[in-house]
């Protein structure tokens, strides 16, 4: 329910900002890897059992900052906000996340190829780097499109990480089956 919560305060927020910025039709590949920094307070209902955050907030915070991203880049391009669907998410934690601690997470594009887009995603505790992760989604237009070019990415942009992590995708889909 928090998270719903934070998500309509975000979007009505957002919509305030967009309504007061111009739209452009092209989108330079500057303006896309601008990165969406966002700062969460970790609440009560945020905790698990164990009185951290737990895995599956991070994906929620994660989805926050993609879908802040996505809608600002669709509203200066003029379009509607495509669908996303996550294809894969990885997370590396690296130190607990507490009670009341103020959170900072920036996600930032990372790369795109043919079908899918890439984000990194760093959290952040007083500058200290608490997690770090990785997110392959697919965006699917209104006709069905699944291809990145519809918010103006065009071929194929990768790093050594989005190399390395498809690699380890593929091997574990080629994993024997039964195990």
């Amino acid at each position: 329910m928090n998270m719903l919560l934070r998500f309509f305060i975000m979007t009505s927020l957002l919509r305030q900002q967009l309504k007061q910025q111009p739209v452009r039709q092209n989108l330079s590949e500057e303006r896309l890897k601008i990165p969406v920094v966002r700062h969460y307070r970790v609440l009560p209902h945020d905790l698990g059992f164990r009185d951290h955050l737990p895995n599956y907030r991070f994906l929620s915070f994660i989805e926050l900052n993609v879908t802040k991203w996505l809608r600002t880049c669709c509203h200066q391009k003029g379009i509607k906000t495509p669908e996303w669907i996550i294809a894969m998410q990885e997370i590396i934690y690296l130190k607990q996340i507490k009670f009341l601690d103020k959170m900072t997470l920036k996600s930032t594009l990372a790369g795109w190829d043919q079908k899918y887009v890439y984000f990194e995603h760093q959290f952040f505790v007083k500058d200290q780097l608490m997690a770090v992760g990785m997110t392959k989604f697919v965006l699917v237009s209104t006709q069905g499109q699944q291809t990145p070019a519809i918010l103006d990415m065009q071929g194929e942009q990768f790093t050594d990480v989005i190399t390395s992590w498809n690699k380890h995708q593929v091997a574990v889909k080629s994993m024997p089956k039964g195990l």
